[in-house]
């Protein structure tokens, strides 16, 4: 892989069925392009009050309901298997401290984890925000399963994950999955085939 192209940004909470539609795709696509995908969670619930969005259980009852539909039938167009969560939305600080966490100590996993955890909540309804269930898993991918669960309350990740959701908001970011490239922004699943297009032209360019 070049050294000299910058990975793509992958900014995302768990808790968003998008997000983990694209956590699957988007690593196969930015590899087609010789870079990588560094994995960065922050908090939508932090993001919704600035951008005058709210959780989908207080959102306008044909909207929510539409939504619902369409986490089914986009998870069914991407091959990928979904289960509407028994607990949704589903506080997401924990799995996120340890993400951060992650991507210091074991970067190689982070993707596994991450796409591994998404597709346990929304399929199996997993409390993956529980650290006993994020240290399990983690261990499980061959990381040290009780660190993994101590990052979850270590007051340096507390400020890392309100600083990463910080800076979130401060380059624009209103929606999970966020997507940069080299500085240019996509919101949503929807815009993998923009995200493909736009690696491509960096690569004509």
């Amino acid at each position: 892989m070049a050294k000299d192209k910058a990975p793509v940004e992958f900014w995302f909470d768990y808790v968003s069925p998008y997000s983990y539609f694209a956590a699957w795709k988007i690593e196969g696509i930015a590899l087609q392009y010789g870079r990588s995908v560094v994995f960065k969670p922050f908090l939508l619930g932090a993001v919704f009050p600035l951008s005058g969005s709210a959780p989908l259980v207080n959102q306008y009852e044909p909207k929510a309901r539409y939504s619902k539909h369409d986490f089914e039938r986009s998870a069914r167009f991407a091959g990928l298997p979904f289960t509407f969560p028994s607990t949704f939305p589903m506080l997401t600080q924990n799995i996120a401290r340890t993400t951060i966490w992650m991507n210091d100590h074991a970067p190689g996993k982070v993707p596994a984890f991450a796409k591994g955890a998404m597709r346990a909540y929304f399929t199996e309804s997993a409390p993956i925000n529980d650290p006993a269930w994020i240290g399990a898993f983690a261990a499980e991918l061959g990381v040290d399963g009780a660190a993994a669960a101590a990052a979850c309350a270590d007051p340096v990740y507390k400020d890392r994950l309100k600083a990463q959701t910080e800076a979130a908001i401060a380059q624009g970011t209103f929606g999970s999955p966020w997507i940069v490239v080299e500085g240019e922004h996509f919101w949503g699943n929807d815009r993998l085939p923009q995200v493909e297009w736009w690696l491509h032209e960096l690569e004509e360019h």
